[in-house]
């Protein structure tokens, strides 16, 4: 099987702990001498990983310019996960929050997405086939490993998808700008949230099959949150129904 280089000390860390995928090596950089990335490599020991210290030039090179922290993963991609699958692993809807992406295209944004998701209980993410950043390895060190937390799911079609997900009884609301504020919002579980673009937000026919569009209300002049921050303040406040 075809196998990917990750980066960073998170990213690693949480992929050689979560186990959800084959390890082939951790690459170390022959600079690094801290007790982190000496656990790191004890924790890759242990599940059968080879550790190999390299040249720093190295490492470089394989990251091409990313910020690596001296650490490297070259592994197999996850297994890939379909809807039902993760529909399967839901122990309860009602407790249940998924998000989609609707035409963000920065690894940055759906890195940060994904870590705020793992952390605020959101348990899946889909990425349209289009219109989306895609998992790369910039996104993956953005998320700092979260992406081993959370079931993520490429889609084909986003519409197609809010069809099928509201049979399955959920809700699906659009955060945009032009919407109903937030702090006045009733959320009902499941849920579905699909964010829109800082720029361009929902695409007309996302935002047609939305039960409810929602807003954040803000101050101070600044035209909108980035989709990541945005994402975040969402997730909070859907936590509190988890």
């Amino acid at each position: 099987m075809a196998t990917e280089i990750l980066y960073g000390i998170n990213t690693a860390e949480e992929i050689l702990k979560a186990g959800r995928r084959r390890v082939v090596r951790l690459l170390i950089s022959r600079n690094e001498k801290s007790q982190r990335v000496n656990d790191l490599a004890d924790l890759a020991r242990k599940g059968g990983v080879k550790v190999e210290f390299c040249a720093p030039a190295m490492l470089e090179k394989l990251a091409a310019g990313g910020n690596h922290q001296g650490v490297l993963l070259e592994a197999e991609p996850p297994r890939k996960m379909t809807l039902e699958d993760a529909l399967g692993r839901e122990k309860d809807l009602k407790k249940t929050v998924w998000v989609a992406l609707d035409g963000i295209t920065d690894p940055m944004n759906l890195g940060a997405i994904i870590r705020s998701a793992a952390c605020l209980g959101v348990s899946t993410v889909l990425l349209p086939e289009r219109r989306s950043a895609t998992m790369n390895a910039a996104a993956q060190k953005t998320a700092s490993g979260a992406a081993e937390r959370i079931n993520v799911i490429e889609i084909v079609n986003l519409n197609t998808t809010i069809i099928k997900l509201k049979e399955k009884g959920f809700w699906v609301y659009g955060l945009d700008m032009k919407g109903k504020a937030l702090p006045s919002v009733d959320f009902t579980l499941p849920a579905f949230v699909i964010i829109g673009s800082e720029g361009a937000g929902l695409h007309e026919k996302t935002r047609e099959h939305c039960d409810m569009i929602v807003s954040i209300p803000q101050k101070g002049g600044v035209e909108s949150l980035n989709a990541g921050n945005a994402a975040a303040i969402v997730f909070y406040e859907l936590s509190k129904r988890l």
